[in-house]
């Protein structure tokens, strides 16, 4: 049985939050696009092996120490040593370091920074709960168990999320999702999800599966909840940076919102509730 959890009064029609899941495969070599249009990722790492209890406690393993010294340690060589696992470790790196950096293993292997979200933690453990939460919404905004891998815009309040001048990020104008949480912390790691699209309200009060196919996948330990519309826990700043509010009063002000070129959101298919009519209007 999933563990997933949803909060009842929060869910309102998530069936955009799936669009972004359901395009055609991206290329398979690229996985962090990070240079004019802002930041542009590829996502795509499987949710069945995210969730497993061992990789994430492989996770927290590699928060307890300097990531130099820990992608060469156990907790490194826990994921290196299968093919998810070394994408795993692959988006780690990007998320955590900025472009320009990279980590070897021992082996010789060699993963490159691109965002730097925490940077701090190519030299030092893991320890600031706001670099924690970073990281956490920037891997949960990797999740895809549908077979693609399809183009996301991330932006946030984090200065590594910044837009780069000229950008063509625009071109990202169909909201998402909102991903944010503590997937480090050592004694209660939690991940929450909201769907960010205003054209949602269209789809009436409905649950997609697709939704949870692309956090959880088959996994019977997903541990992602989610909260419904993103309108309901979540508000933004002058800039657009989401803050965002889970079960508990805890506040995420390092809250990650992806968003979908137009034409991506339209090529899902089975869409229903005039959705298409009003994407079609933002083309």
């Amino acid at each position: 049985m999933l563990r997933v959890r949803v909060n009842a009064a929060g869910v309102i029609g998530l069936c955009l939050f799936a669009v972004g899941c359901a395009a055609a495969p991206a290329d398979e070599g690229e996985t962090i696009l990070a240079a004019e249009q802002g930041i542009i990722v590829m996502n795509g790492v499987e949710p069945a092996f995210f969730w497993e209890p061992s990789t994430q406690e492989a996770l927290r393993a590699l928060a307890r120490s300097p990531l130099s010294e820990t992608i060469g340690g156990r907790g490194g060589a826990a994921l290196l040593s299968s093919a998810d696992g070394r994408h795993l470790v692959e988006r780690v790196v990007a998320c955590a370091l900025p472009e320009g950096a990279a980590l070897r293993t021992t082996s010789g292997r060699s993963f490159g920074g691109s965002i730097g979200l925490a940077p701090r933690w190519s030299t030092a453990p893991l320890s600031d709960a706001a670099a924690r939460r970073w990281m956490t919404a920037c891997l949960l905004q990797s999740l895809n168990a549908t077979g693609s891998r399809v183009a996301i815009r991330l932006t946030g309040g984090h200065p590594a999320l910044a837009d780069a001048p000229d950008s063509e990020a625009q071109e990202y104008s169909v909201r998402d999702a909102i991903m944010f949480g503590d997937l480090f912390d050592q004694v209660r790691p939690t991940a929450f999800a909201c769907a960010d699209n205003a054209l949602v309200d269209a789809c009436g009060v409905a649950l997609s599966a697709r939704t949870l196919q692309r956090i959880c996948g088959q996994s019977p330990w997903c541990r992602i909840t989610v909260l419904g519309h993103c309108d309901a826990v979540c508000s933004r700043d002058g800039a657009g940076a989401p803050t965002c509010s889970a079960p508990g009063s805890a506040v995420y002000p390092e809250a990650i919102a992806s968003s979908l070129e137009p034409l991506v959101a339209l090529s899902a298919g089975g869409l229903t509730c005039g959705v298409l009519d009003l994407l079609s209007g933002l083309l």
